[in-house]
């Protein structure tokens, strides 16, 4: 009942409505998600297992305000796959990423088939998840940040998907510019 369905801040960085609508996601006026576009996470059976928001306000530098902000247990998402396990079975490949919003910009994009790391190391859920769709191609695009980290960390997670998964099966593939939203 505290979310306001508002979705100018993602439309004015060129989100539609359309992909919005799908997560369910909303503006939180109070409480720990304040001024933040929260997304529900959901597990297969759409139990509220978390929710992870975007600060929806410029950030100074000074500032200590986290850009996203996470709440539950991260290491167990396994996000969006409620709303795109079918699209990941029918693709047979998977786009993997930092956050909901490089997520989003694939989406709109017509990029279906991503899942989220939030952040830069996959978890064993993530893992666990790939390894269930049985997916012939992994496809690692985390941020190209200036500096480096996520080139750094998708080296690092490239080393660990070797252990479950063939080397023709992982590639590395950064966004041009700094994410996929710019």
């Amino acid at each position: 009942d505290d979310v306001i369905r508002d979705n100018s801040y993602w439309n004015d960085r060129g989100i539609s409505d359309e992909t919005l609508n799908n997560f369910e996601g909303g503006i939180f006026e109070k409480g720990r998600m304040k001024n933040r576009y929260t997304f529900p996470i959901f597990d297969k059976n759409k139990k509220l297992i978390g929710v992870s928001g975007r600060y929806i306000y410029n950030i100074d530098r000074e500032s200590r305000i986290p850009k996203w902000k996470h709440i539950g247990e991260k290491s167990k998402w396994q996000y969006p796959t409620y709303f795109n396990c079918e699209i990941l079975k029918e693709k047979d490949f998977v786009i993997i990423v930092e956050s909901i919003g490089d997520m989003l910009s694939l989406w709109e994009a017509g990029y279906q088939n991503v899942l989220v790391s939030f952040g830069l190391d996959l978890s064993f859920a993530l893992i666990n998840s790939i390894i269930k769709y049985d997916l012939s191609k992994i496809i690692l695009a985390f941020n190209n940040d200036e500096n480096l980290a996520g080139n750094l960390a998708s080296q690092k997670c490239y080393k660990k998907l070797l252990k479950f998964f063939d080397q023709e099966q992982i590639q590395l593939h950064l966004p041009t510019k700094n994410d996929f939203g710019e």
